[in-house]
């Protein structure tokens, strides 16, 4: 370690001082300017501007030829002070200042892996013999000479071109002997198995970008874990009819397809992160509202208000997930976030009937509104921006920005866009049938999770509000269990693999909570099968309409849309299935409602 230079002069004299003790510690280190603080990382072998401030100016070869640092009088990379790239032309000097550096061109915004199958347009082909077709073409495009090899030269001209077309060489992840490096080459060259081989292994590897974004939904659904069993609870004491109850779990969902259009807009045109960030923060306003309630329409207001929160969060979470994932991950990209949250919901229904039966329902409530304003603030500091925006219309264009036309005009290009997304949705026959058979299963299966099985547990099993936290997380680690093995079948093995087991078993479980079978032997069949058949449901809807988004070639704004309406069809089906619970549990029980349930899932 050492300490930080003086804070006189300009950020390239704090730089050029500190560059023999850089030059000391040898080829693999690297120097940034940050805020007023000198860094040193041994992962790349260029000046890096990672955190820049403003004044400084980074003048370097484009491209640089060599990383290693010089102990020259200048002080600065060889690179920057002379020696012409074989593959080029000739010398090119530029200077970066870094307010003018696009921060998409950063790795720790846009991953390399990320960047370097977007560049190819590989991250959309899903199919394996599809996959490696196009690997080929690419190989065939790259190897400019004809020689069945990449040579270091083709690799450098491939990142300046495609992969860093309008980024600085300073800011470039690898540099071309390590792009060979990663691309499993034994020389100076790479062979086409080679290349092969490393693009699939580069496809088939999570972007690291999902794991901040899965703890995010760990944490968000820890707070909705403590919740669940406080509204039954909250039902009770306020005397409400059970079909009132179904209702009121119905306003979710119907709030999500009533708000599926603007915040799909907003997500389009503001970014993902906004709508998390800020959706979370509604949502600890609404479980706030919550501690206040003593009538129904209090009740009905609170729930408007987390239904919405959630909206916004659940929209900015899925696009995220769907910009990083790539079409060999289309299943496993959401595999992380799903075993967060049952890992959540396997705990935090049964600390939230604590609670409840410890500090009373008002004061859970309380607690929860002020865990998830934390969680909020979390996000904001963590997650990073996944959509990429376009840049500006040049002013002699001759084009309006969308944002600049009157009102009237942006309406009417909306309703074009959304009609365009229409057509596409209906004309995927398998997208349709996947859809249909969603929305079938949240009108039978989630909606009777919610309606029909906490009154189940409290009436007809006689278990009280720990019982039915501990029933709830009994699920949740058999659904926490099966989310990675049901989202790995259906990358792997096909969609229909994992959708109609997961069916299946979803139906089965209904029955047996409908045959009125012991306590006994009732419970662990039912929180077992049940949760495993949702884990393989859950894992398809989504999958399918990012396949779809590929097949069709859909940007990043068309893809956010045909999942809109993907998740609106599935909340259509609750809204409906929590209703005609409610219905049901007040004519037939809750052993009579599960069986109809059963019988049209």
């Amino acid at each position: 370690s050492f300490t930080r230079p003086p804070r006189t002069g300009s950020g390239v004299s704090a730089m050029v001082a500190a560059a023999p003790m850089a030059a000391a510690i040898g080829r693999t280190a690297r120097t940034s300017r940050c805020r007023g603080r000198l860094l040193l990382s041994a992962r790349s072998h260029s000046w890096h501007p990672r955190w820049c401030s403003p004044a400084v100016a980074f003048e370097v070869a484009a491209p640089p030829r060599h990383r290693n640092f010089s102990a020259g009088a200048s002080g600065l990379p060889s690179s920057a002070v002379g020696g012409a790239s074989p593959c080029v032309g000739g010398h090119e000097r530029q200077t970066v200042k870094c307010d003018k550096i696009d921060p998409q061109c950063f790795d720790h915004v846009v991953p390399f892996d990320a960047r370097f199958l977007d560049s190819l347009q590989l991250n959309r082909v899903s199919e394996l013999s599809e996959f490696q077709v196009a690997v080929q073409k690419i190989f065939d495009q790259i190897d400019e000479n004809g020689d069945g090899c990449i040579e270091r030269c083709e690799l450098e001209r491939l990142l300046r071109e495609r992969i860093y077309p309008t980024c600085p060489p300073s800011v470039w992840a690898l540099t071309p002997d390590e792009l060979l490096e990663k691309l499993g080459a034994t020389g100076p060259r790479v062979n086409r198995d080679e290349f092969v081989s490393a693009v699939e292994r580069i496809a088939d590897t999570l972007d690291r970008r999902v794991w901040p974004l899965a703890t995010s939904q760990f944490f968000s659904a820890l707070m909705f874990a403590f919740g669940q069993p406080l509204t039954p609870l909250l039902v009770k004491e306020l005397d409400i009819s059970m079909t009132q109850f179904g209702g009121t779990v119905a306003m979710m969902p119907l709030i999500r397809v009533a708000l599926a259009v603007p915040t799909t807009y907003v997500s389009n045109n503001y970014g993902r992160k906004p709508l998390t960030v800020q959706g979370q923060m509604v949502a600890s306003v609404g479980f706030a509202m919550s501690a206040l309630i003593t009538t129904p329409l209090q009740l009905i207001a609170s729930r408007l208000v987390i239904g919405a929160g959630t909206s916004f969060a659940g929209v900015g979470q899925q696009n995220m997930l769907g910009d990083i994932a790539t079409g060999r991950t289309r299943s496993r990209v959401f595999a992380p976030g799903a075993m967060r949250v049952g890992a959540a919901f396997a705990v935090g229904p049964a600390i939230g009937g604590w609670l409840a039966a410890t500090v009373g329902v008002q004061a859970t409530y309380v607690l929860i509104a002020a865990g998830m304003a934390a969680v909020s603030l979390r996000n904001h500091y963590v997650l990073t921006e996944t959509l990429r925006f376009e840049p500006p219309k040049a002013a002699g264009s001759g084009e309006q920005p969308q944002e600049r036309a009157p009102l009237p005009q942006r309406f009417g290009v909306l309703a074009h866009e959304w009609k365009k997304t229409s057509r596409d949705f209906c004309a995927d026959p398998a997208l349709c049938a996947v859809s249909l058979a969603n929305a079938g299963f949240n009108f039978t299966s989630i909606s009777a999770k919610f309606v029909l099985l906490p009154m189940l547990v409290l009436d007809t099993w006689g278990l009280g509000a720990s019982g039915l936290g501990i029933a709830l997380g009994c699920m949740s680690v058999a659904q926490l269990a099966a989310a990675k093995p049901a989202a790995y079948v259906a990358d792997v093995y096909g969609r229909r693999m994992a959708l109609l087991p997961g069916l299946a078993l979803s139906a089965s479980a209904m029955v047996v909570a409908a045959s009125g079978a012991p306590m006994e032997v009732a419970v662990p069949l039912v929180c077992g099968s049940w949760a495993v058949g949702s884990a393989f449901v859950g894992s398809v809807p989504s999958a399918m309409a990012l396949d779809a988004a590929g097949r069709h070639g859909l940007d990043q704004q068309q893809t956010a849309r045909l999942l809109a309406m993907s998740r609106a069809a599935g909340d259509l089906g609750m809204m409906a299935g929590s209703l005609a619970s409610g219905a049901l549990l007040t004519s037939l029980g809750a052993p009579g409602a599960f069986g109809v349930q059963a019988g049209v899932l």
